[in-house]
């Protein structure tokens, strides 16, 4: 509208020539009518009138404010712009070009080019900055979670560092301040930080990936694109080819069909033929793990460096480290200007007599004392002070013309006949002179110039006589090391690595062999600071390492590692026992409550605003989850329905399927394989009755009592196997250190007892004692139990057929288990163990058995020590009353039973001490006497050894409690005898043989049927 204005307005003014206005103007760009020129003005031709800096500016700002940032269609294009700028492959080929740029620009301009070349490295570096702060604005928009993220960061602080590039600005910062050597240590350092924080730039470099992808999908596009042409070739007469939905908005393809299931449909087609897309795990892993990358190096490219003493941007280590050698030369020439050094082919007159030649005297004893004056100025400064070297040793050499014993009296300070009678001082003002001209407190590095220790004065003035390194010498440190007057304390004190020798340099090999000087220099500071650092690094690299590789792993472990170790930790579960999958739901969930404890315990601690920061990410996880999470979950749905489906008789048929990887058959038919364990047998007695008493509720009775006796094995490590009718089968696999197996064979023997101690406390189990069909049957009847226990090999696997399978144990251990429970019934015991079990236990639990006989069973040649333990039920009362507060949830009381079998595991449990303070064992054990189990046992021994007489006159004595007519009652029947089952048990099979052992009596007997 503007210009058609103009446009009109000029066509009225045709007549004259006038200036149009410009269409910069703030007039004109504020949409005003330009005003009619003068008459004035019309007859003359005006320049056109540039537009202010101002008039720009506020131009700009007008512009700014027409475009609407709240509008979200106008920021939606915004971004959308952004997007495409930064996908853009020219745009990234840019950056990236700027990039290596930023990274060896200055170093290329240093090493290869002229200082007048500085401005064109600055335009570039200027435009570098301009680009990648384009690049920062532009990702801020059209990325979300950039904006003040971790990359945002880190762009905005390498663009920033870039600034430092800059020749002007670096020359204010490290060529401006600070003299001498603490201005050269500034820029070394603000340089490497520099260079430090641009290296990071390098992660750009990752933009190539994104040409890759690019032209990825550009070669997708063209392949659909000839696919699609050639459909068009194969089309028949009339038929036309369907476009994809992709090619409509979604807006379009909403208002085409209301039946959110075709768009649903339309959605997979569209994902079926777009790329895959990064799932989110695999985006969130990678992205975390180039921060931990990127922070990683930072650190170690700034902080590396600072464990170097000469690298240090604090410690200064070139104290005086260069210093030494000039004045190694400036002494050697002094003793040349002494001694005539130069003519290399004669002697110098030094070395041919201990005096002063009388020609030109006077100068040789000024030479002489310029000599000394460098060489005590030399060892004032460096035998003592702040820095690291420090002057130890000090001596001559000379190859070719005299030996130690004669330099050892030519070198030694203030000599009468080298300095004469003016310039030679009285030893005994020595001190007092030396100090006045050579210690001074004015010196420009460290501290004041102390004087020489009195002992080291007193070296100097005195032969020298230490020999190192085929010079000799003098120690000008106070401590002398040398055992002996010729020894070298350069050896005996300083390691090599603390020594450093200093020789003059300016002269030939021929002038080296005619005499030297050699100065030792203490560099312990030295080593001491640097083998500190290198602790200190070698600490700070554990450290880096330690905590990279804990971030690494925790994010790692965080977003894939964990979650697929609980898969598999789900997966061998389900491989070691199918019916532990009946679980895991229950502790999945248990694991999300306490997870939802511990945040809410982290949102108490917390102010509002990080309790809103916190919730809104913890909100953005659930919303959107992981995959791996939604794996989980399904793995534990499936492990259910596995268990349901299959069930405790398929558990080692699903075992040994999972454990084959190689194919995905299933093979119900699997081989046994051969273990080791602890074998127990339980069997209710007086079952057949039971049966018919109870006919249909036999099922009821046999799960109450199942309940008790699962419970009570899986209570102390054990794990019921089989369930036969009246029996049940348990085992404890024998894995781990013979200390584990101990303490299992003791875990053992006490479930059974606890067995028996709660079928008599039961109050379910106790109403079956007034049962009028069992009082009718059985006189004071009462649950009881034979139980039956052994150790050895045992074959585990399947049995059955692809129709039908069980997963039990087959061994003839298994046979003599089942025997000794059946044998309880004769010995009216209420367990019998096995000698092979009783070894196993511990010796406290051994004790508690009673060696009752030694017999063979059927199938079996060997024979078998059989123990029991002595338990008398009638001392348990039935609890009446029930727990106070009963725990419904199966999960708290699954819970609660792996504390307890954990707790059991424990090192400092002893099933001696619990068998000892459980009140129940108590009771039932408090009826038998020590004096009871020593008159069997002397009773057993003379049976075992087939003085039957004796073991007969024994056992009658054999009461649980010591009675006061023993031995002079007189047993005339079976009723005198004792009421213990296996006393009489051995009373009748002796009065069978009447008490006469047989002649092949080996000490054992088969045990009958």
């Amino acid at each position: 509208m503007a210009a058609t204005l103009d446009f009109k307005w000029a066509m009225k003014g045709a007549n004259s020539v006038h200036p149009q206005p410009s269409r910069f103007s703030p007039s004109h760009a504020a949409g005003r009518l330009p005003t009619s020129p003068s008459k004035k003005s019309r007859g003359t031709s005006a320049p056109p009138s540039k537009p202010t800096a101002m008039a720009q500016l506020q131009k700009l700002i007008r512009r700014l404010r027409k475009i609407k940032i709240r509008d979200p269609e106008r920021m939606a294009w915004i971004r959308m712009k952004s997007r495409r700028l930064c996908n853009s492959w020219r745009f990234t080929v840019l950056t990236t070009a700027l990039t290596i740029y930023a990274l060896f620009g200055d170093d290329f301009r240093l090493c290869v080019t002229h200082k007048q070349t500085d401005e064109l490295f600055n335009a570039l570096t200027m435009i570098a900055c301009l680009v990648f702060g384009l690049e920062i604005v532009a990702q801020s928009l059209g990325q979300e979670e950039y904006f003040l993220g971790f990359f945002f960061m880190l762009d905005f602080g390498s663009t920033v560092t870039l600034v430092l590039d800059l020749t002007w600005v670096s020359r204010e910062l490290f060529c401006a301040g600070g003299e001498g050597e603490e201005a050269l240590r500034t820029s070394r350092a603000g340089r490497a930080g520099a260079r430090a924080s641009r290296t990071v730039r390098i992660i750009r470099l990752m933009r190539l990936v994104k040409l890759y992808k690019a032209y990825w999908v550009a070669m997708e596009k063209k392949k659909e694109e000839e696919a699609r042409k050639q459909k068009l070739l194969e089309l028949k007469p009339g038929e036309t080819i369907q476009e994809p939905a992709e090619s409509k908005s979604e807006f379009q393809v909403r208002q085409d069909g209301d039946d959110s299931d075709d768009f649903e449909g339309e959605d997979t087609q569209r994902e079926e033929e777009e790329p895959k897309q990064e799932t989110r795990v695999g985006k969130k892993l990678s992205d975390m793990t180039t921060r931990r990358v990127i922070v990683l190096v930072l650190v170690m490219l700034v902080v590396l460096p600072q464990f170097e003493p000469s690298g240090n941007m604090f410690i200064s280590t070139a104290d005086f480290q260069d210093s030494a050698k000039f004045a190694a030369d400036l002494i050697y020439e002094r003793w040349r200007s002494w001694c005539g050094g130069h003519n290399t082919t004669a002697q110098p007159w030094c070395f041919a007599a201990l005096q002063t030649p009388t020609d030109n005297q006077q100068e040789h004893y000024r030479n002489r004392y310029e000599l000394e004056a460098a060489l005590l100025n030399f060892l004032h400064v460096h035998i003592s002070g702040s820095f690291y070297y420090r002057l130890y040793w000090v001596g001559a050499t000379s190859r070719r013309w005299v030996d130690a014993a004669y330099l050892g009296q030519l070198s030694p300070l203030n000599q009468e006949r080298f300095l004469g009678q003016d310039l030679w001082v009285n030893p005994d003002s020595l001190s007092v002179v030396w100090d006045g001209v050579y210690a001074r407190n004015d010196f420009m590095q460290g501290n004041a110039v102390q004087s020489l220790p009195s002992v080291t004065k007193d070296r100097l003035i005195n032969v020298w006589q230490e020999q190192c390194r085929s010079a000799v010498g003098i120690v000008v440190q106070p401590e002398l090391r040398a055992t002996t007057a010729t020894g070298c304390s350069v050896d005996v004190e300083l390691r090599c690595s603390e020594v450093q020798y200093v020789t003059p340099l300016s002269f030939t090999s021929k002038e080296s062999e005619s005499f030297s000087f050699l100065f030792a220099f203490d560099q312990r500071g030295y080593t001491q600071t640097e083998a500190g650092l290198s602790i200190l690094q070698t600490l700070f690299i554990c450290f880096a390492v330690g905590v990279g590789a804990m971030t690494f792993s925790t994010d790692a472990n965080e977003l894939l590692l964990n979650p697929i170790e609980r898969m598999i930790e789900k997966m061998e579960t389900i491989k070691d026992n199918p019916l532990e999958a009946m679980r895991l739901g229950d502790m999945e969930f248990r694991r999300e409550e306490v997870d939802e404890a511990h945040f809410r315990q982290k949102l108490e601690k917390m102010s509002r605003p990080w309790q809103l920061l916190y919730q809104y990410r913890r909100a953005k996880k659930h919303k959107e989850p992981m995959e791996t999470v939604m794996l989980e979950k399904t793995i534990i749905k499936l492990g259910g329905l596995l268990a349901l489906g299959f069930g405790e008789a398929g558990a080692e048929v699903i075992g040994q399927n999972m454990k084959v990887s190689a194919t995905a058959g299933v093979n119900a038919m699997v081989p046994g394989s051969k273990v080791e364990a602890i074998i127990g047998f339980c069997n209710i007695r007086n079952f057949m009755a039971a049966t018919e008493v109870l006919k249909e509720k036999v099922m009821l009775f046999v799960n109450q009592v199942g309940e008790i006796v699962h419970g009570c094995v899986d209570d102390f490590h054990g794990a019921p196997n089989r369930n036969i009718g009246d029996a049940f089968l348990v085992i404890w696999r024998l894995t781990g250190l013979p200390e584990k197996q101990t303490k299992l064979a003791d875990m053992s023997l006490m479930s059974f007892v606890k067995i028996i101690a709660e079928i008599n406390k039961s109050r379910v189990i106790a109403a079956y004692r007034q049962h009028p069909g069992f009082q009718m049957r059985i006189q004071d009847y009462r649950v009881t139990l034979g139980f039956g226990l052994h150790c050895g090999w045992a074959i585990e696997g399947a049995i059955g057929s692809e129709y039908k399978i069980d997963a039990s144990y087959l061994s003839p251990n298994v046979n003599v288990a089942s025997k000794l429970e059946a044998a309880t019934s004769q010995f009216k015991v209420w367990m019998l163990l096995s000698h092979s079990m009783v070894n196993m236990c511990s010796n406290e639990v051994a004790l508690t058995c009673r060696l009752i006989d030694q017999v063979t069973v059927s199938g079996s040649r060997i024979p078998m020590r059989v123990y029991t333990v002595d338990l008398d039920v009638s001392r348990i009362h039935v609890v009446e009353q029930g727990p106070d507060r009963i725990i419904r949830n199966r999960f708290k009381i699954r819970q609660l039973r792996e504390v307890r079998k954990s707790e059991k595991m424990a090192e400092e449990y002893r099933v001696w001490d619990a068998m000892t303070s459980n009140s129940d064992i108590r009771q039932m054990r408090q009826l038998f006497s020590e004096e009871f189990f020593q008159r069997f046992a002397m009773a057993y021994r003379n049976y075992e050894a087939g003085e039957w007489l004796a073991a007969r006159d024994m056992l009658f004595t054999c009461h649980y409690q010591p009675q006061h007519d023993i031995g002079r009652r007189l047993v005339t029947s079976e009723a005198d005898w004792p009421v213990d089952g296996p006393t009489v048990t051995l009373l009748r099979f002796m009065r069978h043989w009447d008490y006469e052992a047989p002649k092949d009596w080996l000490g054992y007997r088969q045990l009958p049927e």
